[in-house]
């Protein structure tokens, strides 16, 4: 049976009812529906044989978990990691009835495409299995696809370790056949890249990013890449790792409204029946800065379904004497406080708090250093706004409009009773507004059977 209500299950992040799960996978919007595929072990709390795990969503926020997309013992091939688009000009050829055509894309040592023709429910193996696509180097995997409007063509990009780490392009006209036409060699891309279209001050650019949330932008002309980046800048403050607090992050493709929207793996999370969860879906922009291109992270709208009782503060005057209490008993929230910035001094949000004192993570602004929670902050102009997403074993922070975004799982100690929320200052300070948010579950209930 799955308790969807363990003290350190995420109340409104996705985590597989049972087993294993790691990279998010073939992520895309069809007809007023997310889907979400993952790598899954369902009869395992640790790495193993991997299946394709499937989930629903209205809103990337409420989701539902689906039987087994891809599954070894149907689907032939490794099922590892790889992307997924809606092919709505059947360029194919494959469409039969109502839907438009969704492929997905796996394999090591060589890409295979498995196609769906019920809305992404159940898939079919193209031409029996076969490798559609071969990779340079002696090992490859990852496949991500998508559709490159100046050229009416699919693009993809494959991880490989062909003389280093990088990642080799291919094009198609039809999903079916496709013709290598480009590598990127560079130490830093390793593992489940990310490519994607975006706009930079008016300018179409490509965004290339890989496992860990490196990433550079560069021009991409449906065939070759090129970029002027000697070294990557990250996604998230606290680079990600396999198994970390953030790895493989992936974008949705066919998104009805253009947004730029990722959700990425964290591996340090379990429970009795379950191990990992997906992080909280996030928009991203890109834009520049003094120090050049960067990209910009901050909760989709939808997380505003989610809210259910609100208090607020402000405008007021803090001091240092005593701690501002924002609630006694909070364990999933969204907390945005917005602040002059002051000279010197700290800002500390004290999480899960007892009637000791104590508190099991602090989330610290020291305003001395430039550093927020030990990472580099953005210098901000005058006015500061620091948000988080707590959510038991889950916790996000973003500021400087999300030029800073950092995402941990947090290993708070189950066994305490105090679920407080502070905030404390060293230095006076002048709050404009403080609003905490309790935010609704995602989950049935009651247990439910795996």
């Amino acid at each position: 049976m799955t308790d969807y209500h363990e003290t350190n299950r995420g109340q409104f992040h996705f985590s597989p009812r049972c087993g294993w799960m790691n990279d998010p996978n073939g992520m895309l919007h069809y007809r007023g529906t997310y889907h979400f595929y993952f790598q899954h072990a369902p009869g395992s709390l640790v790495w193993d044989t991997m299946h394709w795990g499937h989930a629903t969503s209205p809103d990337m926020v409420h989701w539902t978990q689906q039987p087994i997309a891809l599954d070894p013992a149907v689907h032939p091939g490794e099922l590892w990691s790889g992307g997924g688009v809606v092919d709505v000009g059947n360029t194919s050829g494959l469409k039969d009835g109502d839907h438009d055509p969704i492929a997905v894309f796996t394999g090591t040592q060589g890409v295979r495409m498995f196609y769906s023709l019920d809305g992404g429910m159940t898939f079919t193996a193209y031409d029996e299995g076969r490798v559609i696509a071969q990779p340079s180097g002696h090992e490859s995997r990852d496949p991500k696809v998508v559709w490159h409007e100046p050229s009416q063509t699919w693009a993809m990009v494959v991880w490989s370790d062909d003389n280093g780490n990088g990642a080799d392009f291919f094009v198609s006209p039809d999903l079916c056949t496709w013709e290598r036409t480009d590598r990127y060699v560079a130490d830093w891309v390793f593992e489940c890249p990310d490519f994607t279209p975006m706009d930079l001050d008016g300018t179409p650019v490509w965004v290339l990013r890989d496992g860990r949330g490196s990433y550079v932008v560069g021009d991409f002309d449906g065939r070759e890449f090129r970029t002027s980046w000697p070294e990557p800048r990250t996604v998230t403050m606290n680079p990600g790792g396999a198994a970390g607090h953030y790895y493989a992050a992936q974008s949705f493709e066919n998104m009805p409204d253009g947004r730029v929207v990722t959700m990425a793996w964290q591996g340090l999370n379990r429970g009795s029946t379950w191990t990992g969860n997906a992080s909280f879906p996030v928009q991203q922009r890109l834009a520049s800065t003094p120090d050049g291109p960067r990209l910009f992270s901050l909760p989709v709208d939808e997380l505003a379904s989610l809210r259910e009782s609100t208090k607020s503060w402000g405008p007021e005057e803090l001091t240092p004497e005593s701690a501002l209490v924002l609630d006694d008993a909070a364990t999933s929230y969204e907390l945005e406080a917005t602040f002059d910035r002051p000279e010197t001094g700290t800002l500390v949000f004290r999480l899960r708090t007892g009637a000791d004192g104590s508190s099991a993570r602090d989330v610290v602004y020291d305003i001395g250093s430039g550093l927020l929670d030990g990472l580099p902050l953005p210098e901000p102009d005058g006015t500061l706004t620091i948000r988080l997403l707590v959510d038991r074993g889950q916790l996000a922070v973003f500021a400087a409009d999300g030029a800073y975004y950092a995402c941990y799982n947090v290993d708070f100690d189950t066994t305490a009773t105090g679920e407080g929320v502070q905030l404390v200052t060293t230095t006076p300070l002048q709050l404009t507004s403080l609003t905490l948010h309790h935010l609704s579950s995602i989950w049935p209930a009651d247990t439910v059977a795996p």
